[in-house]
């Protein structure tokens, strides 16, 4: 049954690098209870109760979605990015990492699957990803804040935003879905995506519900656990001249950041929009980094950089408050990347947020502590 999934996942000698693939195959030794499916699906047995997990390549994605997908750097399709090559690496990159979930209750009274509560573990050092929540402040990865982050100010921009959350409140698993008996649910479960290091994850149903007490509160729950094989398809045909470029350190947020001075009912000043817009920059958060560890002047570790933000989002300050990564000039260049910022304006005018609005934007300024780490992704 595994080789029929591998077959049926993608011809892989004639994949080009333009269509480079990630994707997840079933273990061939699954948790009990749980068995492997010719379709490459997992399904998780208990009398009549069904759960049936598919991980979704970008490809299915792209065909569930496929006018979404087909505009180039503007697709829509909010869980990939559609066909829009990039030519820093010379293929379509990994946006998510994307299951499909869907349960089947032919016995039980009700069960329910917290969806927020899933988790995937990778090999890579014990890494645990969470999933996203749809809207701001549902989870620590949210698909607004996501989206928001990303969002530029225009017309065009704010369409594509509010078409992307349409189809995510639509195809997302939803939170506090019972399923009663002789029904059937089912919707996606989102993560991060996959590092080129990654060979194998497991997904952990965490607090599955089985059976609730006469106060509808869970009375039995199971965690439901998935093994799944990586492979990366195409990564070995880029195009010529253009070698794909991994890094060999990665800038991440390692705790969520302290936020102050945010007013009751701004969003975007929210600490999960806020850390999505952070994660934005994680990239040339890394290029501070990765010269001065390769050259041996800085080590794995961690930086806590404070700045404020005004009304119109700028930021006005930034300085270092702890680092462990030894180089000061790694220090120099991320408080220099960090002035740069702009987190767009307050969601609320500046005349309601102060007594003063002859004070101007500087009157409501709000102070964040970013937890950073930096970290070797080649080692063992």
């Amino acid at each position: 049954m595994l080789a029929a999934a591998l077959l049926a996942g993608c011809a892989l000698l004639q994949v080009r690098a333009s269509q480079r693939a990630s994707l997840l195959i079933p273990a061939a030794t699954q948790a009990e209870g749980c068995a492997v499916n010719d379709d490459g699906t997992v399904t998780y047995r208990q009398g009549g109760l069904e759960v049936i997990v598919e991980p979704m390549s970008d490809a299915a994605l792209n065909r569930l979605f496929p006018e979404e997908s087909s505009l180039g750097e503007y697709s829509i399709n909010p869980y990939t990015f559609g066909n829009y090559v990039d030519p820093e690496v010379g293929y379509v990159r990994n946006r998510f990492t994307v299951f499909r979930v869907t349960v089947r209750n032919d016995e039980l009274a009700k069960v329910e699957l917290n969806p927020l509560r899933a988790v995937l573990t990778t090999n890579r050092r014990g890494e645990v990803l969470t999933a996203y929540g749809i809207l701001a402040g549902a989870a620590p990865h949210t698909f607004e804040g996501y989206y928001r982050a990303r969002r530029r100010p225009s017309g065009n921009e704010y369409y594509r935003f509010n078409m992307r959350m349409g189809i995510v409140r639509s195809n997302n698993y939803g939170v506090d879905e019972k399923i009663f008996k002789g029904e059937r649910y089912g919707g996606f479960i989102v993560f991060d995506p996959l590092d080129d290091a990654v060979q194998r994850v497991r997904l952990t149903l965490r607090d599955f519900v089985l059976k609730f007490d006469a106060f509808d509160m869970p009375l039995e729950t199971v965690d439901l656990v998935f093994d799944f094989d990586r492979r990366i398809v195409g990564g070995d045909q880029v195009t010529a001249g253009a070698p794909e470029r991994r890094a060999r350190t990665v800038a991440r947020l390692r705790a969520p950041s302290a936020v102050s001075g945010n007013a009751t009912g701004d969003m975007s000043r929210d600490q999960g929009i806020l850390d999505e817009r952070i994660g934005a920059h994680a990239a040339e958060l890394n290029e501070c980094f990765v010269g001065e560890f390769l050259a041996g002047r800085a080590a794995e570790g961690s930086v806590d950089v404070r700045f404020t933000i005004d009304a119109t989002g700028t930021v006005k300050t930034a300085q270092i408050e702890r680092s462990t990564v030894v180089s000061d000039e790694v220090g120099q260049c991320l408080v220099e990347q960090v002035r740069r910022w702009n987190f767009g304006p307050s969601d609320i005018p500046v005349e309601l947020l102060v007594d003063d609005a002859r004070a101007g934007a500087d009157a409501y300024t709000v102070t964040v502590t970013a937890f950073l780490e930096f970290v070797d992704t080649l080692a063992p």
